[in-house]
């Protein structure tokens, strides 16, 4: 990490860019966390959606920010001929891994991919998709097969954190957006506004109004300013650990500048929307449904601004709940789990 710096900082704040318009933001993505991204055989990105009442999923956007000239069209093809069913099992929420450690048990898929991308022999991808498949997916092709170290498969998934919650952000934003009537909402539908010289909390509604979620937020403010600064550049790593992509589960922080030109801190809503039937609370259905991705307790814990005693105790309910005794009983016979929105 040293030698890229801040790099994985821009590429977080990046991903949470209100202001940019929906053909700006993944180039800019891409640009800003282009140091820590390319791995020498060139970077793109690509947006997927989900058709309405359909299984299929559907390429939205193409953005390719470094590589050989027809990188973009070798990967489209390698897409194109790839069965539908592996294409969705490889775009999970929040994957961040590579080509030979994701199909280690179907060798064959990373096979199809290097046949049409023949100048690689491996590749990184992160993806921030929900469990319906629309959403996002980096790629970075790699020279060599390549097994992640730990700290590096933790560094690529915090980030990955943060691309999921800025695009899901984007998209709440946009559809509130549409949807709001009258002037009384703050800005982006936000919770609370916090000065960003002295982080007091300048407005607030609903949930954000207690004592309680305003000096979280207080805090999850600081937190991230601290990160942000000067920590970007000094330790990078532990800067990247202690901005959580969430707010206790709910919130996103989001610099929001006045028609003066003033900063502000925005807490607005970004829950990972899950409806489920079993009569498991909010924070449980989400706690479940990341264990059921693979996600470690302490992963969770960071997608979701949670402590991991906290993630523990909320895992430990749900499965009483529905009657699983360990962990492995759950992930095996919940794949069908209602999906991260």
């Amino acid at each position: 990490m040293d030698r890229i710096g801040s790099a994985a900082i821009d590429f977080a704040e990046a991903a949470y860019d209100l202001e940019l318009s929906q053909e700006q933001w993944l180039p800019n993505l891409l640009e800003r966390g282009l140091p820590i991204l390319e791995q020498g055989l060139g970077v793109a990105g690509y947006e997927y959606g989900r058709p309405p009442d359909s299984e299929a999923i559907e390429l939205l956007d193409v953005h390719v920010a470094s590589g050989p000239a027809d990188f973009a069209e070798r990967h489209l093809r390698a897409l194109s001929t790839t069965d539908p069913e592996v294409l969705r099992r490889q775009l999970n929420p929040g994957s961040a891994t590579t080509g030979s450690e994701h199909s280690r048990d179907h060798p064959e898929e990373l096979a199809h991919y290097i046949s049409h991308v023949d100048y690689c022999r491996d590749v990184l991808f992160l993806t921030a998709a929900d469990w319906k498949g629309a959403g996002v997916a980096i790629v970075a092709p790699l020279k060599e097969v390549t097994t992640l170290s730990q700290q590096d498969a933790q560094r690529w998934q915090m980030l990955a954190a943060h691309v999921e919650a800025g695009h899901r952000l984007r998209q709440g934003v946009a559809v509130g957006g549409a949807n709001r009537e009258g002037t009384d909402a703050l800005p982006h539908d936000a919770e609370a506004i916090l000065d960003a010289s002295s982080f007091r909390i300048t407005d607030a509604v609903g949930p954000a109004k207690t004592s309680a979620s305003a000096k979280r937020l207080r805090d999850a403010a600081v937190t991230a300013d601290r990160a942000r600064g000067k920590m970007r550049n000094t330790d990078p790593d532990h800067a990247l650990e202690i901005w959580k992509a969430l707010v206790r589960g709910r919130w996103s922080m989001v610099d929001w500048f006045d028609t003066d030109g003033r900063r502000f801190v925005l807490a607005i809503p970004n829950s990972p929307d899950v409806t489920d039937p079993r009569g498991l609370s909010e924070r449980e259905s989400q706690v479940v449904t990341y264990a059921v991705l693979g996600h470690s307790n302490k992963m969770i814990a960071y997608r979701l601004g949670l402590s991991t005693s906290r993630v523990s105790t909320l895992l430990r309910s749900s499965m009483r709940k529905m009657g699983f005794r360990t962990r492995a009983q759950l992930v095996n016979e919940m794949g069908d789990f209602p999906a991260l929105e």
